[in-house]
């Protein structure tokens, strides 16, 4: 027998599963709205991957490091992934592009453990919005500066440590 504690009745008297405690599927389509709600406002530009930094993209981490200070991220979240992509930029990406590569899952699994932080859902939609268009040195540097600026306006908005 099936314990009932998570579960409840809605208006046409059928049971269905609770909002998980701990965090699991809490709420999960208002996440993405917000989420993708930002997105749609804050235009993402693949020539600041592929080719150069420029204002606009100042302007964009700017607005994605204050929505994500404002909305759960911390410091302690994103510390593996930050550390590893330091790491790779410390030496060759044609040398560390399996690194590169597994950090998707490693931002995947981080959003998975915590599903209520809006913060980082936006991280991860946009480490995978941008990690598309890394194919060299130079395209992995501007992905290294484009994290490197969210996460000073970040911390600069407020963003915490734990």
């Amino acid at each position: 027998m099936q314990d009932s504690s998570n579960y409840r009745k809605n208006d046409s008297s059928r049971r269905v599963q609770s909002a998980n405690p701990r965090g699991g599927n809490y709420n999960r389509s208002a996440r993405s709205n917000i989420v993708e709600e930002w997105f749609g406002k804050n235009t993402f530009s693949k020539d600041w991957i592929e080719k150069e930094v420029d204002a606009a993209m100042v302007v964009y981490t700017e607005s994605a490091g204050m929505f994500m200070a404002k909305n759960g991220l911390t410091n302690s979240k994103i510390r593996s992934i930050y550390g590893e992509i330091k790491r790779i930029q410390m030496g060759k990406y044609e040398d560390e592009k399996t690194s590169f590569l597994l950090l998707r899952p490693k931002v995947a699994y981080a959003v998975g453990r915590d599903s209520h932080n809006n913060g980082l859902a936006l991280f991860k939609r946009i480490f995978d919005e941008a990690s598309t268009y890394v194919t060299d040195q130079k395209s992995f540097n501007n992905f290294y500066n484009l994290f490197e600026a969210i996460l000073a306006y970040h911390k600069s908005h407020g963003g915490k440590i734990r």
